[in-house]
């Protein structure tokens, strides 16, 4: 090799300290290393992928160089001697968000495998969960990934074997009166039950049992002398399990540290978030607290971040009314709200609205709190009251953003509201969510809130209200002749079948799996702006739309127990408000 080739290599390898770690590793020659530095100047491609393509290294050599290069340890996590309890220390959802796997504790340290040790943000949350000092080692992506799933999904075989029952059995025997107690009050005493192994592993699991039972909600909730556990599944609350009180202050309190709220406050309301992985489903736990007479009670709305978009097709519309709403979406201007109770699939409308829009054309820009679901080509933005940044102000920033299409993810106040409906008479079309009883009376609750009947008038272009209902399941739904109540509540002909569902193993014995959403779908003409300008009642509203086409929410929904999507009972249950 000639002295000029020396001090190129010596050149090119200040620039790439691998290359000069597998030189001194006799991974590879220096003549193999000075052939390759020359096509990664031609190609542009990574140092280690060509050397990898040519058999001269493996990944494993990458990521050993990368350790060396980082000074940390390598970790060949396929071969490690993983402790469950470092496992047990640190929850699924940041293990797997972080792509991190604990492997034991020496001397006070956690020592940790992570692709990449040099991201301070999962070190800290490390520290601040497990109260050790994280010791990062690197670890292949692939075999991490494979190791997690490995001794997380071992850790809940385990728990699933010997039953939670019996957990939950154990840790409220260990628990003496005096620790259960001083754990209701002093601040060390919550953070030290809270990050026992076995309150970590038995609150995971219940986290777990609620999102696989396809619960929307779940509710902790103390009692005098238990603390209650329900999930909200297809809308109806259900008692699933009674934890001894013992197990109150600890199980409330890990929530607490994993939604990152502060645990010593138990006075006030706070609001948090835990982000959750599992079965592979990326999910988002929306924390609500409320001090109550027996603690604190504890509410989670899941939302599940990895849940496709659904299209317009897919909204259970009926012909009528998915032709009125497709047709309200691609006019250029205008406020379209969509209303009902919370849980009933608002957020869902809206953003399936949203991605028939989204196009390379179109600037559509979200004002959300928070931000539930990731859709490509839309700008998404969240508020943050915490820091002073409103609905309003973020609406305000937003319209000097040259939007085309705007979604504000409630309109709360009167001042929002004026700010959405002058958007839509400027050219914008503003879609926005608010909780009303039925179409019509969206007008009548507007004109509460103190927005001008003008604006009402000329910006709303259409109402979208809806419920969810529980589906019949598919596996043991059949029909039979309506009873004389139903004849008589519902409309029906005693000689026609309609269908019902007993229940079968394939839906708990329940005969419901799923929702199916019900409609009315409002358009707007000059004679019902004259009547919101005259501000006529809700009832003259209501004989307006209908008389301009609009098929009532109860009409839809019998219409849907004909086609055998839902029942009568549901029907009756659903409607039990007032139609004007």
């Amino acid at each position: 090799m000639t002295g000029e080739q020396t001090t190129l290599i010596d050149s090119l390898m200040g620039r790439s300290k691998f290359g000069e770690i597998w030189v001194r590793d006799g991974k590879i020659t220096r003549d193999q290393l000075e052939d390759a530095l020359r096509e990664q100047r031609r190609t542009s491609e990574r140092l280690g992928e060509i050397l990898i393509a040519r058999g001269l290294i493996t990944a494993r050599d990458v990521d050993e160089a990368r350790a060396h290069q980082m000074d940390v340890p390598f970790c060949d996590v396929a071969h490690a001697n993983v402790d469950p309890q470092a496992v047990a220390l640190v929850p699924p959802h940041i293990a797997r968000s972080y792509s991190l796997l604990p492997i034991d504790v020496i001397a006070g340290r956690l020592r940790v495998a992570m692709i990449n040790p040099a991201d301070l943000e999962p070190l800290d949350l490390l520290q601040r969960t497990t109260r050790l000092r994280p010791e990062p080692m690197l670890a292949e992506a692939q075999a991490l990934a494979a190791a997690i799933e490995a001794n997380y999904g071992a850790v809940a075989t385990a728990v699933e074997s010997d039953s939670l029952d019996s957990m939950i059995d154990d840790i409220a025997v260990e628990r003496t009166p005096e620790e259960s107690e001083a754990g209701s009050g002093d601040v060390r005493d919550l953070i030290q039950a809270s990050e026992q192994a076995p309150v970590i592993k038995m609150v995971n699991m219940l986290l777990t049992e609620a999102v696989r039972a396809r619960a929307s909600d779940i509710h902790l909730e103390p009692r005098r002398n238990a603390l209650e556990v329900r999930h909200r599944v297809d809308g109806v609350l259900r008692k699933v399990r009674v934890l001894p009180k013992a197990l109150q202050a600890p199980c409330i309190s890990r929530l607490k540290i994993m939604a990152e709220l502060d645990i010593s406050e138990k006075r006030l309301p706070q609001d948090g978030r835990i982000p959750l992985t599992v079965e592979g489903r990326s999910l988002d736990l929306r924390v609500s607290t409320l001090p109550i007479h027996y603690g604190e009670r504890v509410v989670m709305r899941v939302l599940d971040k990895s849940a496709s978009i659904r299209g317009l097709s897919e909204l259970d519309l009926s012909p009528t009314n998915q032709s009125r709403f497709e047709a309200l979406i691609r006019r250029s201007f205008g406020i379209i709200l969509v209303i009902g109770p919370t849980g009933s699939g608002k957020t869902t409308t809206l953003y399936s609205a949203l991605n028939a829009l989204a196009g390379e054309e179109t600037n559509i820009v979200t004002c959300e709190d928070p931000i539930e679901y990731d859709i490509d080509k839309i700008n998404q933005s969240a508020v943050n009251e915490r820091a002073g940044l409103t609905f309003a102000r973020q609406l305000r920033a937003i319209l000097r953003q040259d939007p085309d299409v705007v979604l504000v993810g409630e309109i709360r106040d009167v001042e929002t509201a004026e700010i959405a409906f002058r958007a839509a008479l400027t050219g914008h079309l503003v879609l926005s969510t608010l909780h009303a009883n039925d179409a019509p009376s969206a007008v009548t609750r507007l004109l509460d809130m103190g927005v001008p009947n003008f604006l009402i008038a000329s910006a709303l272009i259409g109402v979208v209200a809806q419920r969810l209902s529980r589906r019949l399941c598919t596996s043991c739904r059949g029909q039979f002749l309506p009873t004389e109540a139903q004849v008589a509540a519902l409309g029906f002909r005693a000689d026609e079948p309609i269908w019902h569902a007993p229940g079968c193993s394939a839906c708990d014995e329940k005969g419901y799996k799923g929702r199916v959403a019900v409609h009315e779908v409002m358009t707007t003409d000059e004679e019902f702006s004259r009547l919101i300008m005259a501000q006529a009642s809700g009832s003259n509203l209501r004989q307006a739309a209908v008389a301009s086409g609009m098929i009532s929410i109860r009409e839809d929904a019998i219409g849907k127990v004909r086609s055998g999507l839902t029942s009568c009972d549901e029907v009756t249950r659903l409607l039990s408000f007032r139609e004007e």
